[in-house]
């Protein structure tokens, strides 16, 4: 790798090469090496969806198709492992469905990992591969598995409100309200935009609504939990949910039409960007590009950032300048934003910067345990400079 400023499609292509030496083999198969923060390897299939977009951007944006070629298994086995009631498990089980009892499905729900969140993304990124896939067969297999899990387990979780709980974490039902259950409907805008069917936007439509309802004046969302109980005592000022919210607020945005929401979704992104505690004021002209600034809320609320990790928040800060393009292209133009998107891309491009946040770093270095997933994130971004919409696009238009 050089290590020196490189324009972003040689970022792209170099941080590519790395991810796919991260592969390797064990007597079940081939998975990407992930070193947890625990010193375990984690078999998590939410850690690896992203760096799977990333290469199928990539393998299309230059013309590189081992990179698109490296995906297709991963894909086959997550299809593999749904459960017959349609629900996805976050974690890799290593065995087809197929080869389940009744006993081992009932384990699963009784203490399994079933939830939306992470599935949401996951559910995403097969959207994306069927889109992108040239083999009819595959094609309609994936989009058929995403039908299946928003059909038939995501709208268990569902709630009067228009919010979604979690489904099930180790074995507790979570069906109270959870703020980044709306990557399920990052995944419900998506599956419109391939399917044209409406009917799913319109879920993801009332969800952000009910989210829009729950908002600081300072710009900044509040944060509903629900493990182990419902609660909404946070607000949302970290980089990995940043992220999650805003990603899903663009997907509904471009899968929307529905002008009183896309004109709702602006609002609340433009307040949210640019608001007294709003997301620049991570991004402020006097650093390289971020700094984790963590300013006060309102009485009996706290940071998000108290629970997060400081290297998965770095992971998913790479993904952001991806989300800040969305917006500057598709809402309004903004000189300030422009200018910090335009540093994201010069900072990521480089990899003697961009490896200080753990991109194409060491997995085994102690704040490298996140090099894959922050490599994957930034790939998003950096697809986005070479081509603006990429991410969008590729899916499909309104």
């Amino acid at each position: 790798m050089k290590y020196e400023q490189l324009t972003p499609g040689e970022a792209l292509e170099s941080y590519c090469d790395w991810l796919l030496t991260q592969q390797t083999q064990d007597e079940v198969g081939t998975f990407f090496y992930i070193k947890g923060a625990s010193g375990m390897r984690s078999r998590e299939w939410y850690m690896i969806f992203y760096p799977l977009r990333t290469l199928l951007l990539a393998g299309k944006l230059l013309n590189r198709p081992d990179y698109t070629e490296a995906v297709w298994k991963y894909f086959d086995n997550y299809v593999g492992e749904q459960l017959p009631n349609g629900a996805f498990s976050s974690n890799y089980r290593r065995q087809p469905s197929e080869t389940l009892t009744k006993k081992d499905i009932q384990e699963l729900l009784r203490s399994g990992k079933l939830n939306l969140a992470d599935n949401g993304t996951n559910t995403h990124a097969l959207i994306q591969a069927a889109m992108m896939c040239d083999d009819p067969v595959r094609k309609e297999r994936y989009l058929k598995a995403v039908g299946h899990w928003l059909d038939d387990w995501v709208s268990i979780w569902a709630l009067p409100n228009g919010s979604y709980g979690n489904g099930i974490w180790g074995g507790h039902k979570l069906n109270g309200p959870y703020t980044i259950a709306l990557n399920a409907a990052t995944s419900m805008s998506a599956y419109t935009l391939a399917t044209g069917d409406y009917d799913y936007v319109e879920n993801a439509e009332n969800f952000i609504r009910w989210q829009a309802g729950h908002w600081l004046e300072d710009g900044r969302p509040i944060r509903f939990n629900c493990y182990p109980e419902p609660e909404a005592g946070t607000f949302i000022d970290d980089f990995s949910r940043i992220f999650y919210v805003m990603e899903s607020m663009c997907w509904i945005h471009y899968a929307s039409k529905n002008e009183e929401v896309r004109k709702l979704i602006e609002e609340k992104l433009k307040a949210w960007i640019f608001g007294s505690c709003g997301i620049l004021t991570q991004f402020p002209s006097n650093a390289l590009w971020f700094q984790q600034t963590s300013l006060p809320g309102p009485d009996g609320l706290v940071s998000s950032r108290r629970e997060a990790r400081t290297m998965w928040e770095y992971a998913k800060c790479t993904a952001i300048p991806s989300l800040f393009s969305y917006y500057l292209n598709n809402i309004e133009e903004n000189a300030q934003l422009r200018e910090t998107y335009e540093k994201a891309i010069r900072f990521l491009s480089n990899p003697l910067h961009a490896v200080t946040i753990g991109v194409a770093g060491d997995p085994n270095a102690p704040m490298g345990y996140f090099a894959v997933q922050a490599t994957g994130f930034a790939g998003l971004s950096l697809a986005e400079a070479i081509r603006p919409g990429s991410s969008f696009s590729c899916i499909g238009g309104k």
